[in-house]
């Protein structure tokens, strides 16, 4: 059960405002911070009679990933606690509109807005993975990408996040259909993975279809049939390497690729 609009929290510091949205792992709610007199997003997880204990790390470790994070394209942690048995992870509110919302009014990007995209996706990924250890997002697809007014973008929701590498094996398969990297379905996320989801997001934007109803050529996602013959060659290669599917072979970072972009 979500918490209802007017509702206050944390001792009367959030007011709810309204539903922004609703997940696997739990309700997004608009907030007034009446502290510093701002909009800010809630994420809310039952923890009460939770179905399983999973759900719980995953927020638990989303709230403390996103704590030690700070990037301009990343929502700012702002705090989390617990209250009626749940946790509530209180962050910035980033204004735009989803690139999952555009994908629902079939609108697309055009090839100047999806190289805008990739460089800001490029800082975010170099920031995230430089980390010690990786801090890998796991779950980059449109409705987790948000288009700023100014036309920056941003990367939120990372309720799929790792931030320990397992070497042995054993880690939970999560992500979205037609975004994870051949890799992930074996529960095997690497830095190398959000590339892939970056590159699949873009090429939905382009295009305006699903992944994996795109022209494919094996496992990989035939990026020249789905662009067609006038896309730039450039850009085509670059999308390629970002989508291929073995991960030893595909692209470990964006950034290069930008410099043949341009």
């Amino acid at each position: 059960m979500s918490a209802e609009p007017s509702q206050a929290l944390r001792d009367g510091r959030y007011v709810i405002t309204r539903a922004l949205g609703e997940g696997a792992q739990g309700h997004t709610l608009e907030a007034v911070d009446k502290r510093v007199g701002k909009l800010v997003a809630i994420k809310r997880f039952q923890i009460r009679g939770a179905s399983s204990w999973k759900g719980v790390e995953l927020a638990e470790r989303e709230a403390r990933v996103l704590a030690s994070l700070a990037h301009p394209s990343l929502p700012a942690y702002i705090d989390h606690f617990e209250e009626d048995g749940a946790l509530y992870l209180v962050m910035e509110k980033i204004d735009g509109e989803s690139l999952g919302a555009m994908r629902r009014r079939r609108a697309v990007l055009g090839r100047d807005e999806i190289v805008r995209f990739l460089r800001d996706a490029s800082g975010v990924l170099d920031y995230l993975h430089g980390r010690a250890p990786p801090v890998i997002h796991r779950d980059i697809k449109p409705n987790n990408v948000i288009r700023r007014p100014d036309g920056s973008f941003a990367i939120v929701d990372f309720g799929a996040v790792r931030d320990r590498l397992r070497p042995e094996g054993g880690s939970t398969v999560v992500g979205t259909f037609g975004y994870m990297a051949p890799e992930q379905f074996q529960g095997r996320a690497l830095p190398a993975s959000d590339v892939y989801a970056v590159g699949a997001t873009a090429l939905c934007l382009l295009t305006g279809e699903e992944p994996e109803n795109l022209p494919h050529r094996g496992l990989a996602i035939d990026v020249p049939a789905a662009l067609g013959g006038r896309a730039d060659p450039r850009l085509v290669r670059a999308l390629s390497a970002m989508l291929e599917p073995d991960p030893d072979r595909r692209a470990a970072r964006i950034a290069p690729l930008l410099a043949e972009l341009g």
